[in-house]
């Protein structure tokens, strides 16, 4: 399933590269805005959501959500558009 993440990381802490290597190891991912990442992986939203808990520090936010097929976008980077449309992604 493609899943969305966000988070936004407060102070003092704010390690992003911990929890970017977290979203790393969760699947094949795109990374289209600053603190917007797009991840393809059969972890489910629970799962994934504790993993970036454990990864940042215990104020940070996250949210992570499935993403559907439906989806819309414009202005976006080549490869982000491309990681979208490609058929390998398990919507």
């Amino acid at each position: 399933m493609v899943l969305i993440v966000t988070y936004d990381l407060h102070n003092p802490g704010r390690d992003y590269k911990k929890v970017e290597a977290a979203i790393h190891k969760l699947g094949s991912w795109a990374h289209p805005q600053g603190s917007v990442w797009m991840v393809d992986t059969s972890t489910d939203t629970l799962t994934v959501v504790k993993t970036l808990y454990v990864a940042g520090d215990a104020n940070d936010e996250y949210l992570v959500s499935r993403l559907h097929h439906n989806q819309a976008f414009i202005n976006m980077d080549k490869d982000v558009e491309a990681w979208l449309r490609s058929p390998s992604r398990t919507w």
